[in-house]
């Protein structure tokens, strides 16, 4: 990574960095430390509902604000008439707000990303997957409702016997699933259930989801192209990342890869063949700035499917760092001057991992294998992993306030636990009782 200080427009001071979203998430303390570790000023920006917050010595102040028109413009308004600053979005909902209001904050900010005529193209799936497909790479079998007799139609035809589905919304606009904030959730397993579904979603967002086939395999078939494009739609640093599996994959049909912990594991390769295919999808889509494009390998015959795109940091970002490849950094220069300083290539087998998540996830499934045989399959390949989630001896601050948080959320999932088998005891005793009553 280059160290050397970045010149704004108007001084020999550099401009400084404010990131949208900033909260104590993984993407975000790895953006605020390749920034500040680049000499670049870091301020935060986050709302009520962040969760658990940032700390890291990089971090120079934090404002409390909503993601609403109300609140947002008239707070960036004011730090732009004050200094001003090179423009990041660390989630998608301030992705989308800030695409939706260029015009107005590209007057005090650099931006980091492009308008929402051009973003919508990546993230909108069915956009994304028509242009795939006109350029001649695979998706997905998918369907876009267009209303209920749509709906009907598209469930009732839908191969249960042998395929599995699911309901995509556009991320950031909407969850598909209310529970859990996601924007993908399991479709059903009958037509029934599917419509139920697509009606539920469409009475909270006034838009069907994404009907789409599930890719069969594991995590390990999953290959990620993150890159940095110019304006002239060409990528100035790219490298190529594939999710580690836990030896504990699979169970059997589909599982959020959030559940099973195919996430929070990934190591750097050389894939040739996707990464052309991720060039030649930003060109078409006209799209600039950072992106992660994801394919999945088939494995019944190794074609290379695309899944999605990620228009921002991802949870392995601190992995661009180990690689020489900094990804937050190389963003704020392109947005500044057009320059990067980045590598050509990079090395093969360097790993990444989010620690806390994985002995969660392990924990998790351990009905499915002993916790030891799973640690022992990692410890064998510890010397490869040289990035991680949130720690860092130069910065331990955030590991150490994710650590307490995190066992925090654990220690209460466990009293909950606990509670719900007493209940169910409880309950158990209370019948038996009633039955020796009758019996009596």
């Amino acid at each position: 990574m280059a160290s050397a200080e970045v010149s704004s427009r108007s001084s020999d001071r550099p401009l400084r960095a404010i990131i949208l979203g900033v909260n104590g998430h993984a993407r975000a303390v790895a953006a605020v430390r390749s920034l500040g570790r680049a000499g670049i000023p870091v301020i935060g920006v986050m709302n009520e509902e962040h969760g658990q917050d940032c700390y890291s010595r990089y971090l120079q102040r934090t404002f409390l604000v909503n993601p609403t028109a109300e609140e947002l413009l008239p707070f960036l308004e004011t730090l732009g008439q004050n200094g001003g600053g090179v423009l990041f979005a660390a989630y998608d909902r301030y992705l989308i707000f800030v695409a939706k209001h260029l015009d107005v904050l590209s007057r005090h900010f650099a931006l980091t990303m492009p308008p929402w005529e051009i973003l919508s193209r990546v993230m909108d799936h069915a956009r994304l997957y028509e242009t795939a497909r006109q350029l001649g790479l695979d998706t997905p079998t998918f369907f876009k409702p267009r209303d209920e007799a749509d709906v009907r139609r598209i469930a009732v035809a839908l191969d249960f016997a042998n395929r599995e589905y699911l309901l995509k919304t556009i991320p950031g606009i909407g969850p598909a699933e209310l529970s859990s904030g996601r924007a993908t959730k399991v479709a059903g397993a009958d037509p029934a259930t599917v419509q139920a579904n697509c009606f539920e979603i469409f009475s909270r967002l006034g838009e069907f989801p994404l009907i789409t086939e599930v890719v069969p395999g594991e995590a390990n078939e999953c290959i990620g192209i993150t890159m940095v494009v110019d304006r002239s739609h060409t990528p100035r640093l790219a490298y190529c990342v594939r999710r580690l599996k836990l030896q504990l994959y699979s169970r059997g049909g589909f599982i959020h890869p959030y559940e099973l912990g195919s996430n929070v594991y990934c190591e750097s390769v050389h894939d040739e063949e996707a990464m052309a295919a991720a060039a030649r999808l930003v060109k078409a889509v006209g799209y600039y700035g950072l992106i992660t494009v994801e394919f999945r390998r088939d494995p019944r015959d190794q074609r290379l499917i695309l899944i999605k795109t990620d228009p921002r940091f991802t949870r392995a970002t601190s992995l661009s760092t180990a690689l020489g490849m900094d990804t937050p950094t190389a963003l704020y220069r392109l947005a500044v001057d057009g320059s990067i300083e980045a590598r050509q290539t990079y090395p093969e087998g360097v790993a990444w991992l989010w620690a806390t998540a994985y002995l969660d996830a392990v924990w998790c499934n351990r009905d499915d294998r002993p916790v030891r045989q799973e640690l022992l399959a990692l410890g064998r390949s510890v010397g490869r992993i040289k990035a991680y989630a949130y720690f860092s001896l130069r910065d331990p601050l955030p590991f150490l306030m994710h650590a307490q948080w995190r066992a925090r959320g654990w220690a209460w999932e466990r009293i909950r636990g606990i509670a719900r088998r007493c209940a169910r005891m409880v309950r158990r005793w209370k019948a038996r009782r009633a039955m020796s009553v009758l019996d009596g």
